[in-house]
């Protein structure tokens, strides 16, 4: 981040919080439509400004938008593969240039600071790029084959579905709405998106990148809104779902889509209660600087966020020293300050929690260091460091997705890993460590879809799309695939097999 870049940002941040709120329109088959009750959307970090608008979309319309896709879809599922890459792929220059204008919409409907902010466009750039080019590769969609020894021609192949929904949550509301559609597309499929109400107008862009995409008219389209359009998508006759959000939510919809005429795919990137281990032989410093940018870059709010440690006696004391004291220097502020590492948590409503769930760690007597509200007009707090609760507890086990990490003392590094594998959860985990051979046990034993080994900077997260992968194990994910990787994509098809004679060969297309 340069200086000149930052002031931009800032500068435009306070003409949009000066100036008329976006109210965006749900999207159908290329019309605007303004149906259903007008909500809202407030700025965390000015809660008196009005950040942006949308429409509670109703029933009625969410499904007319899946029936807009189905029949665009019998278009585009004709469109041979690379054909389909070409397409997806004139969004590339329409995200690099949009990536500024997208930093300020999340900015002010999220409260994320610039960096943070600047990262959703960037990743969704690099995630065009890798999922573009794993769909181009030879083979990419066709299962190898030997030669069938009666002399008939055979492929076995990917095939769409037909219409995906994506419903996408508040803290990422452009990357984690960009991934599944750039995947459902090159897949075949059309798509719905039914975007945050807490991030609307950021969700929005992915309708305008799909619109670089030249695609067919209503093969993608967006709906906004509270839970009922969710709740009306997935009772729709949609061919399957893409979903980010909670283990209860998640859960529930595959409850529902298993329970049918026959199962459609849930695609789930849930929660997770993401836990590291420290032991006596680690570099406490680098464990320390770790450990706080994973528990609070975002306010922890973010699935991959670390939010309880495992400490061996001898680490113990020293690394509580060093977490708390690194906490306290974090700055706290809007995101139009240059020096911001953190903005506001994300609503009223988060707020209630954290100060229900500070409450409750000064009652229990444990040692809480920061957990204040701070001054001023955002829902701003000191991120919070709990020590001396035990690792069973439940503030402990809890995902609570804010600023709010525990320090809890284990016995050895065997207990630590066995309470780090002691939830439903497996999303990140991480380890601080000098000896090869805890790190050796940790990497066979941990019970998480990624895994950080004394990784400088960040206990439990930094995945990026090209150089890692991401997704959960357990309660955190549905489908044992993860998303940034090249078998990602390819859940978005079904396998299909097919024999005939060899003069109808040319009829083996995809």
């Amino acid at each position: 981040m340069t200086a000149v870049n930052h002031h931009a940002f800032a500068t435009e941040l306070a003409v949009r919080r000066a100036g008329a709120h976006v109210v965006v329109p749900h999207v159908i088959g290329g019309r605007e439509h303004l149906e259903g009750e007008l909500i809202t959307r407030e700025d965390p970090g000015k809660p008196s400004v009005i950040a942006s608008g949308c429409h509670d979309a109703p029933a009625e319309l969410v499904r007319l938008a899946v029936e807009t896709s189905r029949a665009a879809q019998r278009e585009w599922a004709r469109v041979p593969l690379l054909k389909r890459v070409e397409h997806v792929g004139r969004a590339i220059d329409h995200v690099a240039d949009a990536v500024e204008e997208w930093a300020v919409r999340v900015a002010l409907e999220v409260g994320k600071t610039y960096a943070g902010a600047r990262a959703e466009g960037l990743e969704v750039l690099d995630i065009l790029r890798c999922y573009t080019e794993y769909a181009a590769r030879p083979g990419a969609f066709e299962d190898e084959r030997a030669a069938d020894p009666a002399g008939f021609a055979n492929d076995s192949v990917l095939r769409p579905y037909g219409v995906f929904g994506v419903i996408t949550p508040f803290n990422f509301p452009i990357v984690q709405a960009a991934g599944p559609t750039i995947a459902a597309l090159l897949a075949g499929n059309g798509v719905v998106v039914k975007t945050s109400d807490q991030g609307p107008w950021s969700g929005h862009a992915v309708y305008e990148m799909c619109a670089a995409m030249d695609l067919p008219t209503g093969l993608v389209n967006i709906v906004h809104g509270a839970d009922e359009p969710g709740k009306a998508l997935v009772a729709s006759d949609i061919d399957g779902i893409s979903f980010t959000g909670s283990v209860a939510v998640g859960k529930s919809i595959m409850s529902t889509f298993v329970d049918g005429p026959y199962a459609r795919p849930v695609i789930a990137e849930m929660g997770g209660k993401n836990p590291v281990v420290v032991t006596d032989t680690a570099d406490l410093e680098t464990a320390a600087d770790g450990i706080v940018f994973s528990a609070f870059d975002l306010g922890g709010q973010k699935c991959s966020a670390l939010s309880r440690v495992l400490v061996t006696p001898g680490a113990h004391d020293r690394l509580v020293e060093l977490v708390v004291e690194r906490a306290r220097g974090l700055v706290v502020a809007d995101p139009a300050d240059p020096d911001a590492f953190v903005g506001p948590v994300v609503s009223a409503e988060a707020l209630a929690r954290f100060e229900r769930i500070v409450g409750a760690s000064r009652d229990a007597g444990f040692e809480v260091h920061g957990g204040e509200r701070l001054d001023g007009d955002g829902y701003f707090v000191r991120p919070t460091v709990v020590s001396s609760v035990q690792a069973d507890h439940e503030l402990s086990t809890t995902e609570h997705f804010l600023p709010f990490l525990t320090i809890s003392r284990v016995s050895s590094f065997d207990e630590g890993l066995r309470e780090a594998n002691a939830t439903l959860m497996g999303l990140t985990a991480g380890i601080y460590t000098g000896d090869p051979e805890e790190a050796r046990t940790f990497l066979q034993e941990i019970e998480a879809g990624c895994v950080d080994v004394n990784v400088p900077g960040h206990a439990t997260t930094g995945w990026w799309p090209g150089p890692q992968t991401f997704g959960g194990w357990k309660a955190s994910g549905s489908t044992g695939k993860q998303t940034l990787g090249k078998w990602y994509w390819q859940q978005f098809a079904r396998q299909q097999a097919r024999k005939l004679p060899t003069e109808l060969d040319h009829l083996l297309t995809y």
